[in-house]
């Protein structure tokens, strides 16, 4: 699918994300680690090889997940908007498409977090009666032009629909 592609600070935006969740889950097991295994002695053996050994593969998929991943995944999205439909791909592994007639959308969100608003960039999110889907990290205006876009063919098809 020929498309738009997300911002390019997309990469930056779900780097720093990820990189918070990775340290903090990493403090939580290796304080964990240290509570329970060295200080409570609480199983028989060396319980902490073990311990240790799979909490370093956590955290080394954590890492993967922050450095590797974020890059790959912008290869991957593209997204498309038509006079009646919202064409979406992504994935890294699994290549997901999905495509929403616009007579089935329900309402759209607009959502910035905080590393969002840095980059200016913002989350559009896309309800319709079988559930909600999000394209991610675009810039903000470009996000409130799709959502007013939307809106107005919501509109018209609502409108067509009543006659």
């Amino acid at each position: 699918m020929k498309g738009n592609k997300l911002n390019t600070n997309a990469v930056k935006s779900w780097f720093i994300s990820r990189a918070i969740v990775t340290a903090i889950i990493s403090v939580i097991l290796i304080g964990g680690d240290y509570f329970l295994i060295a200080r409570l002695q609480i199983l028989e053996g060396n319980p902490s090889v073990y311990a240790n050994v799979a909490i370093a593969i956590i955290i080394f998929l954590m890492l993967l997940n922050t450095i590797l991943y974020p890059r790959l995944e912008y290869k991957q999205w593209r997204y498309r908007i038509s006079e009646d439909k919202i064409e979406f791909s992504e994935g890294i592994y699994w290549i997901r498409t999905v495509v929403i007639p616009i007579v089935r959308v329900q309402h759209m969100k607009i959502n910035q977090g905080p590393i969002n608003r840095k980059f200016k960039l913002a989350d559009l999110q896309i309800y319709t009666a079988g559930g909600s889907y999000k394209i991610p990290n675009i810039e903000m205006a470009k996000a409130e032009e799709i959502s007013n876009f939307l809106k107005d063919k919501v509109k018209e098809k609502v409108t067509e629909n009543d006659r």
